[in-house]
């Protein structure tokens, strides 16, 4: 399997809401009320993607395979600042059938590479703390929990 790595266009932005759509379905279902899951807002998320990629201090990267969107990364200032941390991969997205085949892995490194290229020594990921799968990939990719609140869990990397 073939995976392309790249930044986003203002092009993308609607694959990119409809494919973030999708992740929801399945990663979140239990998670999030059926009725926020069934109240994805296709437009509003490609106006996000769309000011995402107009800034310049996020990084808004997609993975394609044979052409169609699977996954999609932003990497750089946080959206939200906590503690020192200057920079962080805000969403890591990818479709349940594209998990477990290293696209995560993939990204991560892409991350890792971004944040050292800008003269940073680590970043934050936010993930939901009911989120079990997604918390055991950022464990195991060596990042270190720095606080667990009632809904995230924040954990923390060097590069």
């Amino acid at each position: 399997m073939d995976i392309l790595y790249r930044k986003a266009t203002s092009d993308d932005c609607l694959a990119l809401a409809e494919l973030k759509g999708r992740v929801w379905n399945t990663t979140y279902k239990g998670i999030y009320s059926d009725e926020t899951l069934q109240n994805y807002d296709v437009a509003k998320n490609q106006s996000i993607f769309e000011s995402i990629v107009a800034n310049p201090e996020i990084e808004l990267y997609l993975a394609e395979c044979n052409g169609t969107a699977v996954g999609l990364m932003t990497c750089g200032k946080p959206f939200r600042p906590f503690m020192h941390y200057e920079q962080e991969i805000g969403l890591l997205y990818i479709l349940k059938s594209y998990q477990r085949r290293g696209i995560g892995r993939g990204f991560f490194e892409l991350a890792r590479q971004q944040v050292k290229n800008s003269g940073h020594r680590e970043f934050l990921v936010s993930v939901n703390k009911l989120n079990k799968p997604a918390i055991d990939f950022y464990l195991a990719m060596g990042g270190k929990v720095v606080l667990t609140d009632e809904k995230q869990m924040k954990i923390g990397y060097c590069v």
